[in-house]
This record gives C-alpha cells, structure tokens and sequence, in this order.
C-alpha cells in the first residue's frame, strides 16, 4: 500500500468565492473552522455562486484577528468585522436545504452588489449551523453537500497527463489535498485518520461546470475542460463526473500540513470505464455553436421573454428572472431537463439524453434556434 500525508489544507470562506491556504486547521464536524461560514443569496432568495457569477472566484478572502478583508479587482478593500454582524434571522437555501441564517451588514451587501451589479445579501451560518443534511447525520455549512473535500496531488497530475490544458487544485475547491505516489488513491479509502481526527469518506465527488472556470480571466473555458478530459475516464454510466472523495469527521481537533495518512479501513474503488479516444462525434462536450444573432421569443411555462440563438435556454431564463432546476450546468446530471413542446435547440451531446425521450432537452446546454415554448 502506498503512503500518504496531508500536503494542503485550504479554506474558502465564503462560498465560491476564492480560498486561502492554511498550515493547521481545526475540524468540527460541520466542516474546517471558517470554511464556507458565509454565502452570498440574490433578492429572490436564491443562492449566488460562481456557477452562474464566476467573477467569484477572483475575489480574495484574507482573515484577520476580529473579521475578514475581502479584494477584488477596480473595488476598494472591504472589512468585515465579526463585531458588526447584525446577525438577524433570514431564510437561506443550498439546493433543497432552507433553513435559517443570519445577515451580516449593509456595508457588505453594498460592496458585493456593486461588484455583481445586481442587489444580493451576505449572509452568515453562524458559529454552529442550522442546516441539518440527512446524509451527514449533523449540521453542515453552506458548502454543497458535505462538510469536507479531498483529492490527492497524484490523481491531479493523471488529469493533467491527459488533458490538452492544464488544471490546479484551485479549480477543484477541495478543502484536502493529499501526497501520495498512486493516483486516485483516495477512491480506495473508507476511513482514515489524520492527526487528531478520524474521518468516514461518504461519497465521491460529482464536477459541475464550475470546475471550468479560468481563474486568471474568470470566464467559462470553451473547451470545457477539465469535464472533457474527466468525462473519458471518470464518468458512471449516466455521464455524471466524479473527481475527489467527500468526507465526514467523526470527531473535533487539529489536522496541520505533515500529517501522515493512516487508513483505518478501505474500500472497493468505483469503477470508471476508460474512453480515451473515442471519436469527437461521441464526445458530450463537443461546443454548439450559432452563427449570426437572431431575436426570438422563448417561453417557459407560459412565460415569455425575448431571447436569441447565442447562449443557453438556462442562462436566458434566469436572466428574465425565470427558474428552471438545475445541479451540475455542464449537461452531465439531467437535473434542468425540460420538454421541447414546439421550436427547435441546437443541443450538446450528452449521455444523459440516452435515457430522456426525444422531446426533451437539457436546458443548460441547448441554444434555441426559432422561438420556443417548453415545459418544465
């Protein structure tokens, strides 16, 4: 059995937006202490990330001994000090979890809408968070699923072994990153310790589009990539894309960069089958493109907006202040399907598609093509 140790420990503040490595960190079962404590939500209610705003990512969290400092590119610092949260209840929601938080300040609503340039509210989870997550078995913060993330620097470097561009960790988010010689080692594990705390890996880890982010320009990657790279040999067969193991601490204490990984015990790795080199035709992750703007008329659920033939039915709804449920936006978990009840969408292959009759679509990756009526 290779060896392993805890190389990095990163901690993301507020969630989506940029993260900090730090030497040692303490673990409480809701996640690292001051991980993904706060989390920006728009006037509706829904929750911002960088899905959607990945300008995100470029800000950058710095903690200070009574708060944070947060920096973004043409906006003036902003500090935020734990003694000025007005801490008022306020309805938050992650995915299909609402429960209850708290605000934090005018000040910081003002400097995160001006840099988003559409009013949004920061909120706070508190020091223990009331979002109780079934599969957790405890409260969680405002992270996606589980409380923590690890991936290994090995299954890293595999990734960029056969991908045409280049990824860092900082596109993953994950919380743990392990030194180890095997690659995708931490599929095998099913309980480990590391320094004081033992901890249960529930589950891998799914990739959404977020992943594709450029962090230098903050834009989406046409290509797609890592998920293109990751669909040909780290997708199940609905398509969905797993990269990084998720985990559950059992117990509070300290965990510091050195740690030696012990396995307490292990577990049958997933099975992924290897389609490197499949034709391009066969490749979910093949752009669609249109050419010459076009002005249509879109209509979701008896809504209609004007739109055109550019970008996602997806992004056009959510910007006439429609929602359609969506999870991964890259076309891999079939969450934003919607039937095509008349018109016609220039849609990216996806496997998904193999289990949805000929009518559907996947709304975060077909472009319209004529006006269109669907239903979700």
């Amino acid at each position: 059995m290779s060896t392993a140790s805890l190389a990095q420990i990163n901690i993301y503040p507020v969630k989506s937006l940029g993260g900090l490595a730090v030497s040692n960190a303490w673990v409480e079962k809701q996640g690292l202490v001051f991980d993904r404590r706060f989390m920006l939500k728009d006037r509706a209610g829904n929750m911002i990330t960088a899905r959607k705003y990945p300008v995100l990512v470029t800000v950058r969290c710095t903690l200070i001994q009574d708060g944070l400092v947060f920096t973004a590119a043409e906006q003036l610092p902003f500090t935020l000090k734990y003694a000025d949260l007005q801490r008022q209840e306020t309805e938050a929601t992650v995915w299909r979890d609402t429960f209850i938080a708290y605000s934090t300040t005018d000040a910081a609503n003002q400097w995160f809408s001006q840099l988003l340039g559409l009013e949004v509210t920061l909120l706070y989870c508190g020091e223990q968070s009331n979002r109780v997550r079934e599969p957790v078995g405890h409260s969680v913060s405002f992270a996606d699923g589980y409380p923590l993330l690890v991936i290994s620097q090995a299954s890293l470097d595999e990734l960029n072994r056969r991908s045409p561009a280049w990824h860092s960790m900082d596109q993953f988010r994950t919380n743990l990153v392990v030194q180890s010689n095997e690659s995708f080692v931490e599929d095998s594990w099913k309980r480990i310790r590391i320094g004081a705390v033992e901890f249960e890996i529930a589950k891998p880890c799914e990739r959404c589009i977020l992943t594709t982010i450029d962090l230098e320009t903050a834009e989406f990657r046409s290509t797609k990539e890592p998920l293109r790279t990751l669909s040909e040999f780290r997708a199940d067969e609905q398509g969905r894309v797993f990269f990084g193991q998720n985990l559950i601490a059992k117990n509070e204490g300290i965990i510091q960069v050195g740690d030696p990984i012990e396995v307490l015990e292990y577990k049958e790795k997933e099975f992924y089958a290897d389609k490197a080199g499949q034709s391009v035709a066969d490749n979910p992750f093949v752009a669609v493109t249109s050419v010459g703007r076009k002005a249509l008329t879109l209509t979701v659920d008896g809504q209609s907006f004007t739109g055109d033939n550019q970008i996602s039915l997806l992004l056009q709804a959510e910007n006439a202040g429609i929602t359609i449920p969506n999870s991964c936006r890259a076309g891999l978990c079939g969450a934003c399907r919607v039937k095509v009840v008349s018109g016609e969408v220039a849609q990216e292959y996806s496997p998904v598609l193999s289990a949805l009759a000929d009518d559907m679509a996947l709304a975060c990756c077909c472009v319209p093509q004529t006006d269109l009526v669907i239903e979700r």
